[in-house]
C-alpha cells in the first residue's frame, strides 16, 4: 500500500488506518492447505479459507470462517497435556486474565507456535483437523462483525444491556482491534485514538477517538466521535482560539 503513492496527505490517511490485512493467518491457512481425508463439509471450509483475501472486514464471511477454525485451534492447544502445568488460572485478579492465563496467550502465540520446528511432541496437523472439523460441524457465523464487537470495558456497569458495534479489524492488523481467541471474539482493545499531524500546516492536522472527547456519559460529546472511528474518518485538530466555542464551565 505505502508503495503505490509517491505523495500522502492528511486525507489519504484513513487507507492506512484501517488497513485489515491479517498477515498472520499464513501459519494455520498453511496448515490447512496440507490437510487431506477431510470429510466433505471440512474440505469446503478449507478450500474457502483457502481462496480467502486475508482481511479481517466486519461484513467478511472469510473472516468469520477463520476465526471460529482459529479458535477451535486455541482450545485444542490450550487443553493439551503439554501445556498442563500451565493451565492453572494465574493468581492476579481477573482483569490480568487476557494477558496471563493460557489460552489468550496461546491465542497471541498461535503463528509461532505452528511455525515452530517442534513443539512439545503435539502433533499439529492432527490437531488443526480436529479444528476444521469441529468448525464445519458447528458452522460459523455468517460474517465477522456478528461476533466481533466493540466491548470497552466499563469502570461501572451499564445501566442496559447492549450490543456494541461490529468492527473490522483484529489484533494482527494496522487496525488492532483486538479479540481473545478461544475465548471470546469481542475486542476490548483497538486503536484508542488516531491522529495525523500535519508539520507544514496544523490545521490540517486531524484526529479521532473510539467514543468521544468527554468522558461524562450525560455528555453530548461522549458518544459522538463512535460513527467517525469506526467508518476510519477523522476530524479536524482546532486549535485557533478564535474559531472554539466555550460550551461548559467546570470549578476544580
Amino acid at each position: 500500500m505505502i508503495a503505490g503513492k509517491d505523495r500522502w496527505s492528511p486525507a489519504d490517511m484513513p487507507a492506512i488506518h484501517t488497513d485489515t490485512h491479517l498477515a498472520s493467518a499464513a501459519p494455520l491457512l498453511d496448515h490447512l492447505a496440507a490437510l487431506d481425508g477431510l470429510s466433505p463439509g471440512a474440505a469446503a471450509l478449507r478450500d474457502r479459507l483457502l481462496r480467502w483475501d486475508r482481511r479481517m472486514d466486519a461484513d467478511s464471511s472469510g473472516a468469520a470462517a477463520f476465526a471460529a477454525v482459529r479458535g477451535a485451534v486455541v482450545r485444542r492447544l490450550a487443553a493439551h497435556e503439554a501445556f498442563a502445568g500451565l493451565a492453572a488460572p494465574p493468581a492476579y485478579p481477573e482483569v490480568f486474565q487476557p494477558w496471563l492465563a493460557l489460552a489468550p496467550r496461546i491465542g497471541t502465540a498461535l503463528g509461532h507456535l505452528l511455525r515452530a520446528e517442534e513443539l512439545y511432541g503435539v502433533d499439529r496437523p492432527a490437531l488443526v483437523r480436529a479444528a476444521v472439523e469441529e468448525a464445519a460441524a458447528a458452522g460459523t457465523p455468517a460474517t465477522w462483525g456478528e461476533t466481533h464487537r466493540l466491548t470497552p470495558w466499563r469502570p461501572l456497569p451499564a445501566e442496559r444491556a447492549s450490543d456494541g458495534p461490529a468492527l473490522s479489524g483484529d489484533h494482527d492488523c494496522v487496525l488492532c482491534t483486538s479479540s481473545v481467541p478461544g475465548v471470546t471474539d469481542r475486542a476490548a482493545r483497538g486503536p484508542a485514538a488516531r491522529y495525523v499531524w500535519d508539520l507544514a500546516r496544523r490545521e490540517d492536522s486531524r484526529w479521532v477517538v473510539p467514543l468521544g472527547a468527554s468522558g461524562d456519559p450525560g455528555s453530548p460529546h461522549h458518544r459522538d466521535q463512535l460513527p467517525l472511528w469506526l467508518k476510519g474518518d477523522l476530524v479536524p485538530v482546532v486549535t485557533d482560539w478564535e474559531q472554539m466555542e466555550l460550551e461548559e464551565e467546570t470549578d476544580v
